[in-house]
């Protein structure tokens, strides 16, 4: 094992030794050219030894990154994840383990290791007091997508982890920002800190190998790069065939939770696809599903939800769990609950019973608003004054010989006012008989 080389800052006190021959790109046209690049190997070795050092940046950006993850976790908000990703700083010490085991260097392996260590329990433990203090501690989707990594995440890491190395070897800065929003590092800490905070084992086992695959999957697409850019020269052909050998089993390793976890939403989807698929089928064309919940309980689906339908089917369930067993060949357990929606003529007669009672609301408010009117300085006795709400009709018992002259004129004056006031109802003098007055509306006032 090489030591480290005395004029490379930060990576030990051993000489370090950076010889041989390897293609060198050219900025203007990227043209292959052959040269001695080992001050430049140097140079980039000293730019990852300084990026994975542990010191009071590292830490503070480390904790203002994990309180962003968290808080936007907690909000359900992807913009401020995508925040907290930009401000960490664990890609520096990533890059030093990849490029440690590209070369063998034992020092600059174990400071990453030490950085990258004290970077996740900062985060962990900063979560974790935020998850304590805030109000609402839910499970939102963002929390979720970082519990359930699949293969799929582990290419997005090794992609991204070489596009890190050929940004470290180009200083293309924005490449970086790219590669830190791709490979999520800082978000699945936080996950792991809820979890432990909220005692849902299953969030932190999960956000740990989301975290465990993007970090080896990056330092081994970087160690790969590196090796093929020829940093480690002197390293022999068995040094290589350990590092090959010891990449691949630990990948492998990693790839079968990853398998079983992407052939497990595989088949949610799928048992989601066909239970959809026979509940449109047997609903009928009015009907709507309004809630439906399919999930992988061991070996069963297990289905839940609401429908909406104009007629009850007794049968809905067992139906339905039958054709969905025979489509996926296993046990299904339906709960679906059947809720009556209002049918056009149904909600007709309620929008014309609602009219119906403004109506009479208004009605019986004028109703009043005319007793009132009619009755004003008592000329007319509230007891002479009929009112058939129903029909609008306001009939005025008058006694012509007891009222006199000037009361009848006055008592003229006030119905021809309160019937300018109301010109839809009819106010008029008179009695009324049996016939026309009907029992159930007329209302005689006090």
């Amino acid at each position: 094992m090489t030591g480290d080389h005395p004029g490379v800052p930060g990576l030990g006190d051993a000489p370090f030794t950076a010889g041989g021959r390897r293609a060198a790109w050219d900025d203007d046209d990227d043209a292959a050219v052959e040269g001695d690049d080992a001050p430049d190997r140097s140079l980039i070795l000293a730019s990852v030894a300084r990026d994975a050092r542990l010191d009071k940046k590292f830490l503070l950006l480390i904790t203002l990154s994990a309180a962003i993850a968290t808080l936007g976790l907690l909000q359900n908000s992807a913009a401020v994840v995508i925040g907290a990703m930009l401000v960490s700083p664990l890609l520096g010490p990533i890059m030093g383990i990849g490029f440690g085991l590209a070369t063998l260097e034992s020092n600059l392996i174990k400071r990453s290791l030490v950085t990258m260590a004290a970077g996740m329990a900062v985060a962990i433990l900063v979560a974790m007091l935020l998850v304590w203090l805030s109000p609402i501690a839910d499970v939102t989707s963002e929390l979720r997508a970082r519990t359930q990594p699949t293969l799929l995440d582990l290419g997005v890491a090794v992609v991204g982890g070489i596009a890190g190395v050929y940004a470290i070897m180009r200083k293309l800065s924005g490449v970086m920002v790219g590669v830190a929003i791709a490979t999520a590092l800082v978000p699945p800490l936080s996950t792991i800190g809820f979890g432990l905070a909220t005692g849902r084992a299953d969030f932190a086992l999960g956000a740990a190998l989301l975290f465990l695959t993007n970090t080896l999957a990056i330092a081994f697409a970087a160690t790969i790069v590196a090796r093929l850019n020829r940093f480690g020269p002197s390293l022999t052909p068995q040094h290589t065939a350990m590092q090959v050998v010891g990449i691949f089993v630990t990948l492998g390793i990693l790839s079968i939770p990853l398998a079983l976890s992407l052939n497990d939403i595989a088949r949610e989807l799928r048992a989601r696809t066909a239970v959809q698929s026979e509940l449109g089928r047997l609903l009928g064309k009015d009907d709507r599903i309004d809630s439906l919940n399919v999930r992988l309980d061991g070996d069963d689906v297990a289905v839940d939800g609401v429908v909406l339908v104009d007629q009850y089917a007794s049968r809905l369930n067992a139906a339905l769990a039958g054709k969905v067993a025979g489509q996926l060949d296993r046990d299904v357990r339906v709960s679906i609950v059947q809720l009556r929606q209002q049918t056009n003529a149904a909600a007709e007669y309620e929008e014309q019973l609602g009219r119906r009672i403004a109506a009479l609301e208004q009605r019986g408010g004028d109703s009043d608003a005319i007793l009132a009117g009619l009755t004003v300085g008592e000329l007319l006795p509230r007891d002479r004054v009929l009112i058939d709400a129903q029909a609008r009709r306001v009939i005025v018992q008058r006694d012509p010989e007891a009222e006199g002259e000037q009361v009848a004129a006055a008592i003229d004056r006030i119905m021809a006012s309160v019937q300018a006031d109301y010109p839809q109802w009819l106010i008029q003098n008179g009695s009324l008989t049996v016939a026309e007055a009907p029992a159930e509306e007329a209302a005689a006032a006090e």
